[in-house]
């Protein structure tokens, strides 16, 4: 993740040592992340893609989706985050596709306008000190008719995310035919490796978008087709848009 409000040390030392290494074992075993994720991977719509950009890119689990998805892609990824990009870099192997994976702020991306015409931006928006900079980036390194998609916070994280995403997967656990002894087996573990997000919860400055918030961070740049859909479960809008 990008660019923190709170303090730096903390920071790195959190999101390298701890938050990085773990999130894997939880937050991307959650079918409502893997639902987030196919929804933004749909709408950037990679099969005419060429140059794809990921920014934030965390572990890399949306980018070796997108490659996965679109062989032809070429890919980039910046993140402020060593572990998250030795992380990307694991995965790519083991999936034997190749990126440019380089340790960079969301909010200063060191790429020439026009250098993509993909772009994704998943759960950053509410990490950065100015959500309006990054926004501006991400438009100015696309090119004309380029399409970006990047979700934003839509509700206060705590509780009431923790209970819908239990909910929301015990009941995709139990369609799909698992035993339930297995089922709540599993939950327990996933919410004690859960408490890895608490100093998160606890954090100063946590950002939550409305609607119109979001319509304003586009609305003086060259965006067209912007549209908006709220991941309920998950607590986040999926905004999609293209560069005129």
């Amino acid at each position: 993740m990008l660019a923190l409000p709170f303090v730096g040390v903390f920071q790195k030392v959190y999101f390298d040592l701890v938050y990085n290494p773990l999130y894997d074992a939880t937050t991307a075993r959650l079918s409502r992340y893997k639902t987030l994720q196919q929804k933004c991977l749909q709408a950037l719509d990679l099969e005419e893609a060429r140059r794809l950009l990921c920014v934030g890119l965390g572990t890399g689990n949306e980018l070796v989706a997108a490659l996965r998805a679109a062989a032809q892609v070429r890919a980039s990824g910046i993140d402020l985050s060593p572990s998250a990009l030795a992380s990307s870099r694991r995965k790519l192997r083991l999936a034997g596709r190749t990126a440019d994976l380089q340790i960079m702020d969301a909010s200063a991306i060191r790429h020439p306008d026009g250098s993509f015409d993909r772009v994704l931006c998943v759960h950053v928006l509410d990490f950065v000190d100015n959500p309006n900079r990054v926004v501006q980036e991400i438009v100015r390194v696309l090119a004309p008719g380029g399409r970006f998609v990047v979700t934003f916070p839509s509700r206060r994280e705590g509780t009431g995310l923790g209970f819908s995403l239990a909910r929301d997967e015990v009941r995709t656990a139990l369609r799909s035919g698992r035993h339930p002894v297995s089922v709540v087996a599993d939950l327990l573990r996933k919410l004690v490796m859960g408490f890895v997000y608490v100093p998160l919860l606890a954090r100063s400055g946590h950002r939550i978008f409305s609607a119109p918030q979001v319509r304003a961070l586009f609305e003086k740049l060259p965006v067209r087709a912007l549209a908006m859909e709220e991941e309920r479960a998950y607590q986040d809008f999926i905004v999609k848009g293209e560069k005129t």
